[in-house]
């Protein structure tokens, strides 16, 4: 038998799902589209910025180092800044979700109530890969289901 204590239900309030709309709102906007390449920008040889293109708009995760935390909007492609960035589209990471529609976005916020990662999924629901950010540079790390 599990401890009451342990089994613990999480539904936020209409206002506080409210906030995290336009925050989340940003996923809708890239939801279907494939991947078409991933760039990375590295400011004094941290990751500072990952760039996620489809065919007309860019998914823009960034860094916050003050606070070591993420943040992230949907730009145009046309309005992403390029130069400086390198295409890591077939990097171990990002090979296999290349053509892949993006599918769903989470937020991760830790005990303090900073958001410190992003999970996304391609090609289905499933999270796929996970983005958080720990000292002041961003880590991808590929979400795989235990048999």
């Amino acid at each position: 038998m599990r401890s009451s204590e342990c089994d613990v239900v999480i539904k936020l309030e209409e206002s506080e799902a409210r906030d995290l709309y336009p925050l989340l709102s940003e996923f809708h906007r890239i939801q279907g589209h494939p991947l078409r390449a991933v760039r990375h920008i590295y400011d004094e040889g941290c990751l500072d910025e990952i760039a996620l293109e489809s065919d007309r708009d860019c998914l823009i995760v960034k860094a916050e180092p003050d606070y070591d935390t993420m943040t992230f909007h949907v730009v145009h492609k046309e309005d992403f800044k390029s130069a400086g960035s390198i295409d890591v589209s077939h990097s171990e990471t990002w090979r296999r979700f290349i053509g892949e529609s993006f599918g769903w976005g989470w937020v991760a916020i830790n005990q303090q109530g900073y958001l410190d990662g992003i999970l996304l999924s391609f090609g289905g629901i499933t999270p796929n890969v996970l983005l958080i950010v720990m000292a002041s540079t961003i880590k991808e790390t590929i979400i795989q289901e235990v048999s």
